[in-house]
């Protein structure tokens, strides 16, 4: 095969040659294709046996060592950056150090605000909501500060980077292996002995250097980009001193177009172009819009702790543990069903938890026996409107328990809406649009219900605990203005009225706090 592609190529100083040949062309047509391909492969012929590099021999098709000896002294030169910039081009950690180190001592100022460290320790001193607003006008102020000529050189410098690690990646041994099999890997000391080699041996591996090779300018700002990449790195990646060298060898062989020859004059195609791949990223963008959502993420991630923080020292206010579990039905785990087939589920289950756990234990104990039993029951008011504002707002949230039960019992399996959301969960949901509609809307309906209940109870529960509070205040009256037999009443209680109603006041206050993290009190 490589005796017939030689044969091929030796075939065109076959033609008719001397004042014969000169005169049968002038009556050809001129413009015949095939003549004109064939008088420019004479032309690449004669440019390649007079290359001053040697690298090719057109009698033959022969590769000649000398390619094999530049390539190698590019390899020599970039084998130790490989391994360091193996992951580089998609690297964010990289596109960061170049942005920043194009940045203003204020500007670098004004990034560090937005670290996780220092929105954390912001935090520490101010309101955290109060912190969101004062970061949001500094993001503003931040993104500004990057003007159009800024963000113009970032990129343009974040593409020479990018240039470079192409050129660096490029699989430089497995070309050398076919001119020394014997060769090994990232062995600088080793002292190869190229081989003559096949032109279609290489011609691929050629083409996939001069899509990377023309992209080394030498006009290039090279030591900011090394001085990034060792920034990057922690280490400098390349010898500068003979990077130059390089460039200096591949700039010029890339001008001779040498290479370029080569290809065309074994693929027998005059007119090949290969179009170098420049790299045209633009970073700036990107990296302002990560460091916004990253930003309001560390944000929702301290309020989120904080609130989680405030649930556990409430639970444990209220209930003297922050382990409650009183739903059976209305759960996460019931929830799960749903939420793996990339549903709401349910998104109340942590307040109706707490609120069931709240009414079912505790309202209708502790608090009916004094509220009802002794206030509305036994007490004598002063006016009717506060006792009957006392009596609705109790018997409301006595609704509410008694709803919460029933609510959490009709979502087991066998329950009314249980039954209901098991049998359209149960269909092909993702190939049925109409049961998954109807799915999302039940679900909707659920929580709507659950959200209502929770927000019904503490609002009654506000109200309760500001008449508690007038009572309270009430009871220290030697002329009392809201009940008048303070001192009958204290006979149907075995604690004091006062102390017990402080206590009721205090648990319904924090109970109240407790609702309000997981909504808003209308």
């Amino acid at each position: 095969m490589e005796r017939q592609n030689a044969e091929q190529i030796t075939q065109i100083d076959d033609e008719p040659q001397g004042v014969f040949g000169k005169l049968l062309a002038l009556f050809t047509n001129n413009n015949d294709p095939e003549r004109e391909k064939k008088r420019r492969l004479k032309a690449l012929r004669k440019d390649l046996n007079k290359s001053r590099h040697k690298f090719y021999k057109p009698r033959g098709n022969e590769v000649q060592p000398a390619l094999g000896r530049f390539f190698f002294e590019i390899y020599k030169t970039v084998v130790p950056a490989q391994a360091m910039l193996q992951n580089a081009a998609g690297s964010k950690a990289l596109q960061t150090t170049v942005i920043e180190s194009f940045m203003t001592t204020e500007q670098a100022e004004m990034r560090e605000r937005f670290t996780e460290q220092s929105i954390r320790e912001a935090a520490d001193q101010k309101d955290t909501r109060e912190l969101a607003g004062e970061l949001k006008q500094a993001m503003v102020a931040f993104f500004g500060s990057f003007d159009n000529a800024t963000v113009k050189q970032i990129n343009s410098t974040y593409n020479t980077v990018l240039s470079f690690v192409q050129f660096v990646g490029f699989d430089y041994y497995f070309l050398l292996k076919k001119f020394d099999s014997s060769l090994p890997e990232a062995d600088q000391s080793y002292k190869p002995k190229f081989e003559v080699i096949g032109g279609e041996y290489v011609t691929d591996d050629l083409k996939d250097f001069l899509e990377i090779a023309p992209l080394i300018d030498k006009s290039q700002d090279w030591d900011t980009v090394f001085g990034i990449l060792q920034q990057y790195r922690g280490v400098e990646v390349i010898s500068r001193a003979a990077w130059k060298k390089v460039m200096n060898s591949v700039t010029e062989v890339i001008a001779s177009e040498a290479l370029l020859k080569i290809v065309q004059y074994v693929e027998q195609d005059p007119y090949l172009e290969i179009k170098p791949s420049f790299p045209s990223e633009h970073i700036v963008e990107a990296y302002l819009n990560t460091l916004k959502t990253t930003t309001e993420a560390t944000i929702q991630k301290i309020l989120a702790e904080r609130r989680g923080q405030k649930v556990q020292q409430l639970c444990k206010k209220i209930f003297g543990t922050t382990t409650i579990a009183r739903t059976k039905h209305y759960t996460d785990a019931g929830s799960q069903a749903y939420t793996k087939r990339l549903l709401s589920g349910y998104t109340f289950t942590a307040p109706i938890n707490y609120l069931k756990a709240f009414l079912v234990d505790y309202f209708k104990k502790d608090v009916r026996e004094l509220v009802r039993d002794v206030l509305l029951v036994r007490g004598k008011w002063a006016t009717n409107l506060t006792s009957h504002q006392l009596s609705e707002a109790f018997h409301q949230v006595m609704s509410v328990a008694e709803q919460i039960v029933e609510f959490d019992e009709s979502l087991a399996d066998d329950g009314a809406r249980g039954a209901k959301l098991r049998k359209a969960l149960g269909r092909a949901v993702e190939r049925d649009k109409k049961t998954l509609n109807l799915l999302r809307e039940q679900l909707s309906e659920v929580n709507k219900e659950a959200r209502t209940m929770v927000v019904e109870a503490a609002q009654n529960l506000i109200t309760i605990a500001k008449i508690l509070k007038l009572v309270i205040e009430d009871a220290d009256r030697q002329n009392p203005e809201v009940i008048l037999n303070w001192k009958e009443l204290e006979g149907y209680s075995e604690a004091p009225v006062k102390d017990r109603l402080i206590e009721i006041y205090r648990q319904i206050h924090y109970f109240v706090q407790l609702m309000q993290l997981y909504v808003k009190s209308k």
